[in-house]
């Protein structure tokens, strides 16, 4: 069963979405496992420990206002350790909400009844001191000392715990980490090595027939039109080298019948029309006879329209050729300059009759490979049109830049005529294409010479196109290949 490009895609895509799928969920639940533990050093085990030095300052504030409160009697200290004490059992109090451990939570407990026993011993030595009774202040003050180190020890030993969970942890993270790492390697290896193994066997399977009917089309465009073409899978494009086989009996009978065309055309129109010319000519020579001048004023019309009609067939011809791709082009090393400058010779009594005044900026081009004869065609009608659609008085100017890095030159023809509206600058250069004068009348031609213009520059490689303002002229560019 051969599989579509499409069934082959999906499969592909598929097997890599569940590779993928499956990296994502190990490093999704790995990461908030370690989330897990980072937000646990900085809620619990760090809290813990900032909370310890702030229950130390607490204690010891405590322990300072109540000294000078036995010593000096003043109620204003004592007021002082009252304060003290409440925030130490409001900081006792939080940090045992932030205690994480049953072992952190018994810490704070036994500091809890201690700091109590504390504060029983200061309250009663302040009774006694209110009372003026004699009382034993050497074993109060040696109480007091004995449970506030023993808070202040509870206190260290909850920073040293507090410091081994963290660093227990912070190790378990690191450990954690380069084992992830190391996996993560592994997998994305292994996941990248088969999707290039996947996408190196459906590249292959649709490219290797693909490169088959590039080739083909290679022989289709030199004039090979067997159809011989033999692709089996995938179904699409067998069905597709199938419908170029098909093209190609075609393109085969389309190419008979047309050169059957351009043989007889050749012949049936070109050899009347000259015949007529001729014959004409003779009659206006006196060959036969002597004619009126009215006589005469009508054969030079038909002269005229003669000429016009072997141009007409002739460009038809040339036309039909260039399309077909069976005109031949004889591409040598061309010094362009010398073109323009003959192609100007023969259109400057054109130009001086309408008084429109050439500048030629082009000369020390290097050289490029055209088809002289072609080329100079191409000159001839864009100058020829520039000049045509040029008002009296008007002026062209032509110049040219060379792209050495690209490999080609670039020729600009600007007039100052009557423009192209924008929605035709891409229809002109079509077959029997004509625009509109200033008044909207057609302009007389057979709307040839531009389609011609460009089949010429597109088998010389390049490229050709037009900018325009109405009314303020318009220029055409076209592009030749150097000849280095």
């Amino acid at each position: 069963m051969r599989l579509s490009i499409f069934a082959r895609l999906i499969i592909s895509y598929l097997v890599l979405f569940i590779m993928l799928a499956g990296i994502s969920l190990y490093f999704i639940y790995h990461l908030s496992w370690m989330n897990e533990v980072t937000r646990s050093i900085i809620l619990n085990d760090t809290s813990v420990f900032e909370y310890s030095n702030l229950l130390t300052d607490a204690l010891l504030s405590e322990v300072r206002n109540d000294r000078k409160y036995v010593v000096l009697k003043d109620e204003e200290l004592y007021g002082n350790y009252v304060q003290a004490k409440d925030e130490f059992a409001k900081l006792l109090n939080e940090a045992f909400a932030r205690a994480a451990s049953e072992e952190m939570k018994h810490f704070f407990y036994t500091i809890d009844v201690q700091h109590e026993n504390f504060s029983r011993l200061v309250n009663e030595e302040r009774e006694l001191i209110r009372g003026a009774n004699p009382y034993p202040e050497d074993k109060f003050a040696t109480e007091k000392k004995n449970i506030s180190d023993n808070i202040i020890n509870q206190l260290k030993n909850i920073r040293q715990t507090s410091e081994n969970n963290i660093f227990s942890k912070i190790v378990n993270l690191s450990e954690s980490g380069d084992k992830i790492k190391n996996i993560s390697v592994i997998i994305s290896v292994i996941a990248l090595s088969t999707g290039l193994i996947i996408a190196f066997i459906i590249t292959r399977s649709i490219k290797k027939p693909l490169d088959v009917m590039r080739a083909k089309t290679v022989e289709i465009s030199k004039g090979n039109f067997r159809g011989d073409l033999d692709v089996k899978s995938p179904p699409q494009i067998a069905e597709l080298a199938t419908a170029i086989n098909t093209m190609c009996h075609r393109l085969q009978e389309v190419d008979d019948i047309k050169s059957d065309f351009f043989s007889h055309m050749s012949h049936e129109l070109r050899t009347p029309l000259t015949s007529i010319k001729e014959g004409t000519a003779m009659l206006l020579d006196g060959l036969v006879g002597e004619t009126s001048d009215k006589q005469q004023r009508i054969l030079r019309i038909v002269v005229q329209e003669s000429n016009r009609m072997i141009g007409l067939v002739n460009g038809l011809l040339d036309l039909g050729k260039m399309e077909a791709g069976m005109l031949k082009y004889q591409f040598i090393p061309t010094d362009l300059a010398t073109l323009v400058k003959e192609s100007l010779e023969s259109l400057a009594p054109l130009a001086e009759s309408k008084n429109i005044s050439i500048d030629n900026k082009i000369a020390f081009l290097q050289p490029v490979k055209i088809d002289q004869e072609r080329i100079l065609q191409v000159l001839s009608n864009i100058i020829g049109n520039a000049i045509k659609f040029s008002y009296d008085d008007g002026r062209i100017k032509l110049q040219a830049h060379v792209h050495v890095d690209e490999g080609f030159v670039e020729v600009q023809v600007h007039d100052t005529g009557i423009g192209i509206p924008e929605k035709d600058l891409e229809r002109i250069f079509q077959k029997f294409q004509q625009i509109s004068g200033p008044t909207g009348e057609k302009i007389k031609g057979t709307g040839l010479g531009l389609a011609t213009v460009k089949q010429i520059i597109l088998a010389h490689g390049g490229k050709v196109w037009a900018t325009s303002r109405i009314g303020q002229g318009s220029t055409f560019y076209f592009t030749l290949p150097l000849a280095v």
